[in-house]
């Protein structure tokens, strides 16, 4: 019983998240204020690498370009799956409340 209550709670203090094109391959949500954000970046083959290359590159390129709020502290490269084929790859990063940017990356066909 309390659980649910919990739930009900949480849902109440957040609001629905929209996504926003930022520009041509970048989206992003937030849930306000402080809390999570999430963006959603394409990029080249050649892109990625760079991206991929260290977490301060990683950190670099998300910085540079003011996708988040703040600047991330730590990077994370939680999951990348490449194609034998190559591709363009799809990025999400997930900015959590103690500037921690984890990383999600799949390589397109």
């Amino acid at each position: 019983m309390k659980r649910t209550a919990q739930r009900k709670e949480m849902r109440l203090q957040l609001k629905t998240p929209h996504w926003r094109k930022l520009r041509k391959g970048v989206w992003k949500t937030d849930l306000g204020g402080d809390r999570p954000e999430v963006v959603i970046l394409t990029m080249s083959n050649d892109e990625f690498r760079e991206f991929r290359a260290s977490s301060k590159a990683a950190k670099t390129y998300i910085d540079r370009r003011s996708l988040l709020k703040r600047k991330l502290i730590k990077v994370v490269f939680a999951s990348v799956v490449p194609n034998k084929k190559g591709g363009s790859w799809f990025v999400i990063v997930t900015h959590t409340l103690w500037s921690t940017g984890g990383i999600v990356a799949w390589q397109t066909t």
